[in-house]
């Protein structure tokens, strides 16, 4: 990777990990306060809807921004990007409008309905962002990105609050998602001088759909196997136990978001940018994998460890049956992690249909997971769950070497110190929270939190400490890259 490459990269990242930071920050801040005024049953109801309206969002918005980074300077292909998304937006809408009564008797809650009609419309004003945002993306403008972001939650936090605290909980929710949702749109159309372009010739269009096709299949299928596999459990426990899992999923999920999510927003750009020199592309993806698996592996052992003091002192303890659905969850976010490298790395290769078959096997997996785990308790879910994600490893070996072109089995011993160390750091953390039974919260976060970071670095260490090392000087040069020359990126 060029030098001018990795500085652009590093800085992308460190602002997309400081801007996320502050923006899952303020947002679970703001969770942290409604949800101690609105009852588990309603958080359980949005998240149904959330998860089915986010799933057309998914699928309408995928390939458009893909599109858009991987030919930036041609406006014929933003032109067919927009307007085939939107055009699939409308109809997918208009499909869920007309299924929200029957979804709403398919999982006995009649509010169901409205929630599905408000939701839809975000999916609608959310459309036009995904043209922008992929061009600023393209131009590695991720501080601006970062700070709309963080915008979008501060506004959808701050109009929320006043509803959740007199009693109004779904209200709440839904009113902080569209205020966030319409905040994001217009920053992004704003910053990136962007608006709606002249409808594309029929050609244009064709070729934008079928560009898009199987990235929009794998989009639905990864998000089914992320998030929206909450409907399935939906199906199989009452809401009161939906929302305790939605959640610790909620939470797993912005473990994710803050421990590689940064990161994942640069990959394809970067793949683009080695193009198809084989050499290049392994060497990126070394690099990634080297940093990201000790990062996202310690802060999952830390959080895991820690989950149960974390889920009370945010939100209360009657959320308390959310931690241990947590502390699990948190063994499948490396996986995630690696997964959301492949993804870009096959589309950047062009191999797209592959990765709608690896999504739809990785989906596959977990929804039967959840069909056939619910029902013997949130705990045996969240395990099942975790197994899945054992199993899926056995897809990465394959996609690695497809989208490589070469072995990657180099590559898969990056793993192997980071997930024994986090193992160590959750066993050793356990059993010293569970000598002190009669601890508070607060101490109990402390214990858990040091004892946890200090058992994974101390195996990091003993195993590797060059590794170690060089991974800290790596992560110091891309914090010092992202807060330098920052005027350029703005």
């Amino acid at each position: 990777m060029s030098t001018t490459l990795a500085r652009a990269a590093a800085r992308g990242a460190a602002w997309n990990f400081l801007t996320v930071l502050a923006e899952r920050g303020f947002g679970f801040l703001v969770l942290g306060v409604m949800l101690r005024h609105i009852p588990l049953a309603s958080v359980g109801v949005v998240a149904l809807g959330s998860a089915l309206s986010e799933l057309v969002r998914m699928l309408v918005a995928g390939g458009a921004g893909e599109q858009v980074q991987a030919a930036p300077d041609n406006t014929d292909v933003a032109a067919g990007a927009f307007w085939s998304q939107l055009l699939v937006s409308l109809a997918f809408i208009a499909a869920l409008l007309a299924a929200a009564p029957w979804v709403g008797r398919l999982y006995h809650a009649a509010v169901l309905a409205p929630v599905l009609v408000i939701l839809a419309l975000n999916v609608f004003v959310g459309a036009f962002a995904v043209v922008p945002a992929a061009r600023l993306g393209a131009q590695f403008r991720f501080r601006a990105l970062g700070f709309m972001a963080l915008g979008s939650t501060v506004a959808g936090g701050m109009a929320a609050l006043p509803l959740a605290i007199a009693g109004h909980g779904i209200a709440a929710l839904l009113w902080q998602r569209s205020v966030g949702v319409v905040a994001y749109t217009v920053a992004a159309m704003a910053v990136a001088r962007w608006r709606p372009p002249a409808f594309p010739a029929w050609g244009v269009l064709a070729a934008s759909f079928r560009f898009s096709w199987p990235l929009m299949q794998a989009a639905l299928v990864d998000y089914v196997s992320l998030t929206a596999y909450v409907m399935a459990v939906g199906l199989r426990v009452s809401a009161a136990e939906l929302g305790l899992f939605r959640i610790a999923q909620r939470l797993a999920e912005a473990l994710q978001e803050i421990a590689y999510m940064p990161a994942r927003k640069v990959f394809l750009p970067v793949f683009v940018e080695v193009g198809a020199a084989p050499m290049l592309r392994f060497e990126a993806v070394e690099a990634m994998i080297d940093v990201l698996a000790l990062v996202i592996c310690f802060v999952s052992a830390v959080c895991g460890a820690a989950a149960r003091p974390l889920v009370v002192l945010m939100f209360g303890r009657h959320w308390a049956g959310a931690a241990p659905v947590f502390s699990v969850l948190t063994l499948v976010v490396p996986l995630a992690a690696m997964y959301g490298i492949i993804n870009p790395l096959l589309t950047a290769a062009g191999r797209t249909g592959l990765v709608g078959w690896f999504a739809l096997a990785n989906a596959a997996l977990v929804l039967a997971a959840c069909w056939f785990a619910a029902p013997f308790g949130l705990p045996a879910l969240a395990w099942a769950l975790a197994g899945r994600g054992v199993v899926s490893l056995a897809l990465l070996v394959p996609a690695l070497r497809i989208a490589l072109g070469r072995e990657a089995t180099k590559l898969l011993r990056l793993l192997v110190l980071p997930l024994v160390a986090m193992l160590a750091a959750r066993l050793a953390s356990s059993w010293i929270v569970a000598a002190l039974p009669e601890a508070g919260m607060v101490p109990q976060l402390v214990l858990a939190v040091a004892s946890a970071a200090a058992v994974f670095g101390l195996v990091s260490l003993a195993v590797s400490p060059l590794r170690v090392v060089r991974m800290a000087r790596r992560l110091h040069r891309a914090l010092l890259a992202g807060l330098g020359e920052e005027r350029r990126f703005i």
